[in-house]
């Protein structure tokens, strides 16, 4: 999470950066998510919204 923020935030200057993994966040990646902005999406959601689901709204979407 450290890198992607490093990357998205200071690199790219990214006004919205969304990080999608197929694997569990960490408490401490969700903690640094919250304080950066960085949206998560874990792997129920990814399957949810590839199957057609808003991601918009959905439970456990946004930052952490």
């Amino acid at each position: 999470m450290q890198r992607f923020v490093g990357a998205a935030k200071v690199l790219h200057s990214a006004d919205v950066a969304l990080f999608v993994a197929t694997c569990p966040f960490t408490s401490q990646a969700l903690s640094i998510a919250a304080e950066t902005g960085i949206t998560v999406v874990h792997r129920g959601l990814l399957e949810q919204w590839s199957a057609g689901e808003p991601l918009a709204g959905s439970p456990g979407v946004g930052t952490a």
